[in-house]
C-alpha cells in the first residue's frame, strides 16, 4: 500500500502509484513548484537599485 505524498491517503491508480500523488495532489505539487521558481525568478527594487549604482561606479 503507498500512500500520497502529500495528502497521506490510499493510492489507487496505477498512474497516481507512479507519481507518489493523487491526481488533485499532485495539481496542487505542480503549482506549489511553479510559483516556487516563480519567486525564484523574482528580482526586488533593492537589487535593481544596486545593480544600477555598480554599473554607474563603473561607467
Amino acid at each position: 500500500m503507498q500512500l500520497c505524498g502529500r495528502c497521506n491517503r490510499q493510492l489507487k491508480t496505477s498512474k497516481s502509484l507512479e507519481l507518489g500523488f493523487g491526481p488533485v495532489c499532485f495539481k496542487k505539487h505542480q503549482q506549489e513548484l511553479t510559483d516556487a521558481e516563480f519567486e525564484r525568478n523574482q528580482v526586488t527594487i533593492d537589487e535593481v537599485m544596486q545593480h544600477d549604482r555598480a554599473n554607474r561606479k563603473t561607467a
